[in-house]
């Protein structure tokens, strides 16, 4: 890579000279009819050599190699204002390969998916295994190249992977993992309203504070941060074209939600900066321009989310060490695109600023294990240190102190759910949790006790005397569908009713054919069975028939039916919820400020190579 960058550096300093002395190229006296090396030419590179203190015969080679390319841009200009054939610069990176940089002629009024196959036929690889990225997005194949933005001339990035069989397998998962990824996220944001106390992914603040999504931009909220969590994974394990197509997508989705929602959180600013690095680390030079786009973006979104001089960081955790880990990466990576947009003395600037922030982050190597063999992670270690200058038991006691005040809030946060979930009595106060626990344990079923709460204002003997006595008083809506959410499906009808928990019903006072009945529906649970009684919803006896011709009979009967269906519905989309939550989270951090963490390994690599070059 370091060759790549010399290569680069040597390329920006010509273009620096010959914007200054407004050289063309491209016109005489420094071209020839056949494209050869002209006089004029080796004359222009023996004086830039001089000027900048290098070898005479790269500065003629870089000279040739930015003439070829003005050449062939020009003759492209005149050939798509005659044509409207554009030529399209495409620059193919194979993991393990040097870059390939192919032209491309498409007619910008096509669908996506022809340049799509124009690459694959040109890499001789299948389409399934080529993604094409402009200016900070995948290239769609339905729509026209035109509607995406692409121009004539432009430079796109096509990703690639390699023809190891195993690798091939890998990179067709890529738009596999990315529809399941996002599916999954967008399964758990349409379910959250139709289960008000079940919560998959909720966004939090700095002090672990959950910020409520409002239903109108829930789902792409949801489906944003899943994709950014699946992004920042591949990253992890150095997986970067899986790891920059999940992220764009991901940006793509956040990008529909309003800026108020998430300024308080800093998870756009992150998804920049991830951008910016897989940019990085694919050596995406031509994404420069985008990655300073983002990075600047990021810088506003850290400033708004942190507070002025990371005020509100400071006023919640009481320190900014963790945070100012995304600071250096963010003064890192500017830095980088500083250099290649030939902006030294900026680029020199900032990456000395990142090399301060970084060396301040440094921690022992003795200290980390220390807090490792008390418990914490290698993440929740590092973490630790740096807020605690280096100090071990000021670490521990950071990260025990954060942890219980994270737990803290998202324990507040259950009970303010569950007790929105139990509802208002009559007399608007809240249903008492602990009184619907004491109906429960008396062998009540939840959604029972809490109806009978509610209208009894919370008083437990006029709740259990409603349940015997008046159940036609409950919501009979309610009572009919906790009696229905018992009843069994054509399998469970097989039920053979336990004898001797029939017997205990009939020492209740209910005949053996209604505690059959009973048992059977409630799958042998003696308290579904009784709750089912006492409502009155047993099965009919042996010798009592229903008047089909009665219109009130047949709309029950009709009812009942729609609430097995709906029961039986509600089923099913519970267990694909919880489906999805697995297969998310089975890929997904689980740290919640693991984005704060890194090992400075990578930053500490790229900075002294950009320092090099400076």
């Amino acid at each position: 890579m370091e060759t790549n960058l010399q290569h680069e550096d040597l390329l920006i300093k010509l273009r620096a000279k010959l914007n200054e002395e407004r050289i063309k190229l491209w016109e005489s006296p420094f071209t020839l009819p056949d494209q050869s090396i002209s006089e004029s030419l080796k004359d222009l590179s023996k004086k830039f050599a001089t000027e900048l203190s290098l070898p005479d015969n790269e500065v003629l080679s870089a000279l040739h190699e930015l003439q070829l390319h003005s050449i062939d841009r020009s003759k492209a200009n005149s050939e798509f204002k005659e044509t409207g054939l554009a030529t399209l610069r495409v620059k193919a990176t194979v993991p393990g390969e040097k870059p390939q940089v192919l032209k491309i002629q498409q007619k910008l009024e096509s669908v996506g998916k022809g340049l799509i196959e124009s690459v694959a036929k040109a890499l001789d690889v299948s389409e399934s295994r080529v993604k094409l990225i402009y200016n900070g997005k995948v290239i769609q194949p339905a729509p026209s190249l035109e509607d995406q933005g692409v121009k004539n001339g432009v430079q796109i990035m096509a990703l690639i992977m390699a023809v190891n069989p195993e690798e091939a397998k890998k990179e067709d998962r890529m738009y596999l993992e990315m529809k399941s990824t996002r599916d999954d996220a967008m399964l758990l944001s349409e379910y959250a309203d139709d289960f008000e106390d079940e919560e998959y992914i909720k966004l939090e603040d700095q002090s672990g504070k959950t910020v409520e999504l409002p239903a109108a931009e829930r789902r792409a909220l949801m489906v944003g941060l899943a994709l950014h969590e699946r992004g920042r994974a591949a990253a992890k394990k150095k997986d970067y074209p899986l790891a920059l197509v999940l992220l764009l997508e991901a940006d793509r989705q956040l990008s529909e939600c309003s800026s108020s929602i998430l300024a308080s959180v800093d998870n756009v600013a992150v998804l920049q900066l991830d951008i910016a690095w897989c940019y990085l680390c694919l050596q995406s030079l031509a994404a420069a321009g985008d990655a300073a786009a983002r990075l600047a973006r990021a810088e506003r979104a850290l400033k708004r989310s942190y507070g002025e001089d990371h005020g509100r960081v400071l006023a919640v955790k009481g320190t900014d060490a963790n945070e100012r880990a995304l600071m250096m990466r963010l003064h890192l990576l500017q830095g980088i695109v500083s250099f290649h947009q030939n902006k030294r003395d900026e680029a020199r600037r900032l990456l000395e600023k990142a090399e301060t922030e970084l060396n301040s982050l440094r921690v022992d190597d003795g200290a980390v294990t220390a807090l490792m063999e008390l418990g914490w992670s290698l993440s929740c270690a590092r973490r630790g240190l740096r807020a605690a200058r280096g100090d071990v038991a000021a670490a521990h006691h950071y990260l025990a102190d954060t942890s219980a005040a994270r737990d803290l809030q998202r324990r507040k946060h259950k009970q303010d759910r569950e007790s929105k979930a139990l509802g208002i009595c009559v007399d608007g106060t809240p249903v008492n949790k602990q009184l619907v626990d004491a109906l429960v344990g008396m062998g009540y079923t939840r959604r029972l006790a809490t109806l009978a709460l509610r209208s009894s204002n919370n008083h437990v003997a006029e709740g259990v005397r409603l349940i015997q006595e008046q159940p036609e008083l409950l919501e009979d809506s309610d009572i009919e569908e906790e009696a229905e959410s018992e009843s069994p499906s054509s399998e469970e009808s097989l039920v053979e009713p336990d004898n001797q928990l029939v017997a205990e019903l009939e020492a209740m006072g209910y005949s053996a054919d209604e505690a059959r009945d009973a048992l059977r529906r409630a799958h042998n649970h003696v308290s579904g069975a009784v709750d089912l009684l006492v409502a009155g919803k047993g099965q009919p006896h042996e010798g009592i028939t229903t008047d089909a011709g009665n219109p009130s009979t047949s709309a029950a009967s009709t009812a009942k039916k729609e609430k097995r269906v709906k029961r039986k519905r509600d089923e099913k989309k519970k267990r694909e919820r919880e489906q999805a939550l697995n297969r998310l989270t089975s890929v997904i951090q689980h740290d919640e400020d693991d984005h704060l963490d890194t090992s400075l390994v990578d930053e500490e690599d790229f900075l002294a190579q950009y320092k090099s070059l400076l």
